[in-house]
């Protein structure tokens, strides 16, 4: 069976990140398929290998649609489910964390289309972080960024889906015109007006808006 070239982002036994690619990020998908195929065959528990895999990605993914870490974590348990109930359609050789993501971006909008997010100002989270804190936390504490996060959740769905795939989860144009089904050239095309829209606002918001390493990624 034959495989897609990837790229992977996976959480480590600390909490945080790394990134797997080609051969390394194969074995993953690879490993995906195994488990799925041995959770069709009645062995439930292994989903809990896929929760852990993906759950600190998806927390990420929904929380920059969110803007609160409450809403995140349900949406982000609700994609889990999703995904389980909906285990039988996935098509197997193909990278079940497009499929995922899919599932994930598809609930996201649908939770923006129904309650528009509220922003939470980053001090809020300056003592969430304890000895038992969850990924989730871990990530908000380390890596958050209010300007940013604020203007890409500001951004309208089709340029902020995109920003968060790319930016945020490492996915490239054509796996994000997998996830979202639509076609290579209209996400690049995308990626160009997000980048320049986000770019305007962080210019008003900051002094400058220079500096952001967000808009330094090639592509």
């Amino acid at each position: 069976m034959k495989y897609k070239r990837a790229s992977i982002r996976l959480k480590d036994s600390k909490g945080g990140e790394r990134y797997l690619h080609d051969n390394e990020a194969q074995n993953i998908i690879k490993g995906d398929e195994e488990l799925i195929q041995a959770i069709l065959a009645g062995n439930g528990e292994g989903y809990a290998d896929i929760v852990e895999r993906y759950q600190t990605g998806l927390f990420r993914t929904a929380y920059y649609y969110t803007q609160n870490v409450e809403d995140a974590r349900d949406l982000t348990q609700d994609i889990f489910i999703k995904a389980y109930n909906n285990l039988t359609v996935f098509r197997q050789g193909s990278a079940f964390s497009t499929w995922l993501y899919r599932i994930a971006v598809n609930h996201c909008l649908d939770w923006c289309r129904k309650k528009k997010p509220q922003y939470v100002e980053a001090s809020c989270f300056d003592n969430l972080c304890t000895e038992e804190d969850s990924p989730e936390d871990l990530f908000l504490q380390q890596e958050i960024a209010s300007e940013v996060q604020t203007a890409v959740a500001s951004l309208p769905p089709i340029y902020s889906t995109v920003l968060i795939l790319y930016y945020f989860q490492d996915f490239s144009p054509q796996q994000i015109a997998e996830i979202t089904d639509a076609p290579k050239r209209t996400v690049e095309t995308r990626l160009f007006r997000g980048r320049k829209m986000l770019r305007e606002k962080l210019h008003s918001m900051s002094s400058g808006g220079e500096g952001h390493d967000l808009l330094s990624k090639p592509g």
